[in-house]
């Protein structure tokens, strides 16, 4: 059930080792790329709600670190989107989507392969609600 799965989230943020009381009492700051990494790592055994948490653990620290609109920012934001896709949320994938699409734009221009990437995304998530709409 859910509080099952949300000790298993705790115990992937203390790292996975023991349970989360063990931690030391200065506990080192993990950095938007940790986080981005054990993200992926989720998102790739398709545990995309655990992927999701740890994408946006990634993002406030990325945004903490580097700025609100920086390009790792905005790689994260499409990999939010991409997990907001797999679990059939569209809004919250358009909305991460849109965001990516504004910082890439801005850093890379219109004609970058990155652009191409989310706008596809966009894509995909209108062309798989416009196909719901006309079944239903």
């Amino acid at each position: 059930g859910i509080g099952g799965l949300w000790n298993n989230f705790k115990k992937t943020l203390s790292g996975g080792s023991g349970p989360v009381e063990a931690t030391p009492k200065e506990p080192t700051k993990v950095d938007g790329g940790k986080y981005f990494r054990r993200g992926k790592r989720r998102a790739e055994k398709c545990q995309f709600l655990e992927a999701v948490a740890l994408f946006n653990f990634a993002l406030v620290r990325q945004r903490e670190e580097l700025g609100k609109n920086h390009i790792d920012c905005a790689r994260t934001l499409n990999e939010i989107g991409l997990c907001w896709m797999m679990l059939g949320e569209r809004y919250p994938a358009m909305t991460a989507f849109e965001e990516a699409l504004y910082i890439l734009q801005k850093h890379l221009g219109d004609g970058a392969e990155e652009v191409a990437e989310v706008t596809n995304n966009i894509w995909m998530v209108l062309h798989e609600q416009r196909e719901e709409s006309l079944m239903g």
